[in-house]
């Protein structure tokens, strides 16, 4: 089963501020692909009701991300609520 994406306005605007990495498409390509087939696979925040984390690795020309989201009961859409950069120390 695919589900459908549902960027926040929210997500939107902290996707645009962390900015064009050389490959971050490559990253929201990936993500997507976890996110429409797999979303249940991710555990839910400690303390928060549905809201789930996904955390992408760090590679050449992306960074990490942190992207937190939650899956409708209906199970066919999935809201991306908000996303941030990983700052990982060398």
């Amino acid at each position: 089963m695919h589900r459908t994406l549902i960027e926040s306005p929210t997500f939107a605007s902290q996707l645009a501020a962390i900015g064009d990495a050389e490959r971050m498409d490559d990253v929201l390509r990936g993500v997507t692909t976890a996110l429409s087939t797999k979303p249940d696979v991710y555990d839910i925040v400690s303390g928060m009701r549905d809201i789930r984390l996904l955390k992408t690795r760090r590679f050449p020309g992306a960074p990490a991300l942190r992207i937190w989201f939650r899956i409708d009961e209906d199970g066919q859409h999935v809201h991306l609520e908000a996303v941030e950069a990983i700052e990982i120390e060398a």
